[in-house]
């Protein structure tokens, strides 16, 4: 994870707008949403383990 970290808080700030929009539907698009943040996250970190991501 070292040297990675603005990766990680860029991939995640990335997902602002899509937050914001499972807000306006009052909770119900985080159903969609906490699923693919955790899957991007996850592969991720997969790439990192890897050191695909340079």
């Amino acid at each position: 994870m070292k040297g990675h970290k603005l990766d990680l808080f860029l991939l995640w700030l990335s997902f602002i707008g899509w937050a914001i929009l499972a807000i306006l539907t009052l909770g119900i698009g985080f159903l969609w949403l906490s699923p693919y943040v955790g899957t991007t996250t996850a592969h991720f970190y997969r790439y990192i383990a890897k050191g695909e991501l340079q």
